[in-house]
């Protein structure tokens, strides 16, 4: 049997003869975090407690629900998201380094605490700050996410050869639109705070559209 330090003495000697660092077990591990991540979403949605069990007042307290339900489905789409962009990211991305995975845990820290601000924005839909304060942490989310793909791009650092820089381009772009946009939400707080939540809950509607780099990343 060959000892470990052997091993590790042959690949000293001959630095090609080094495994590449690949990407499972970051993709393993973040999906785990991303299925945590979009379960806790429905936590925000409290049980009504009903005295008696009385119909009227279930039903009445099922119907002031509502911005819950609304929260909750902008949250569940727009982590769907960037679980879809962080999975085409990775078809992309050839390998993996101590600073790639540091970024990457950065971003799912953001993914972790979207089910906070989509709580908060449940129980106070009716207030600017809850608003300001969720389209904050999804910008954060989105910027965190933007340098992960330009740590891994540029150059073509971490890439598979030959990725045409029009894929590298448009994914980048695809991935900044969306803080742009929340960015759009928070200035419509101090005009119109019902446009702002209309415009939040269209967002994720913008990554159903196709893209001409679809076709370069399908697995």
């Amino acid at each position: 049997m060959v000892s470990r330090e052997a091993i590790i003495l042959a690949m000293n000697a001959n630095p090609a003869a080094k495994p590449a660092v690949t990407t499972a077990r970051l993709e393993a591990f973040s999906d785990g975090v991303f299925a945590i991540a979009i379960t806790l979403l429905i936590f925000g949605i409290k049980t009504p407690v009903v005295a008696n069990h009385d119909a009227g007042e279930l039903k009445r307290q099922l119907w002031a629900l509502w911005p819950a339900y609304l929260s909750f489905a902008a949250s569940f789409a727009i982590v769907s998201v960037f679980w879809i962009g962080h999975h085409q990211m990775f078809q992309l991305i050839s390998r993996s380094n101590r600073t790639l995975l540091w970024l990457n845990n950065a971003f799912l820290m953001c993914v972790a605490f979207i089910p906070f601000p989509t709580s908060l924005l449940g129980l106070y839909w009716d207030q600017r700050v809850a608003t300001v304060f969720y389209c904050a942490a999804i910008i954060v989310t989105g910027v965190v996410f933007y340098a992960l793909w330009a740590y891994a791009s540029v150059g073509e650092r971490l890439l598979y050869p030959g990725i045409p820089s029009r894929v590298v381009r448009i994914a980048g772009w695809r991935i900044l639109i969306g803080a742009f946009f929340y960015g759009v939400a928070i200035a419509l707080t101090f005009v119109n705070v019902t446009a702002s939540r209309i415009v939040i809950l269209l967002i994720p509607f913008f990554y159903l559209l196709p893209s001409s780099i679809d076709p370069d990343i399908e697995t």
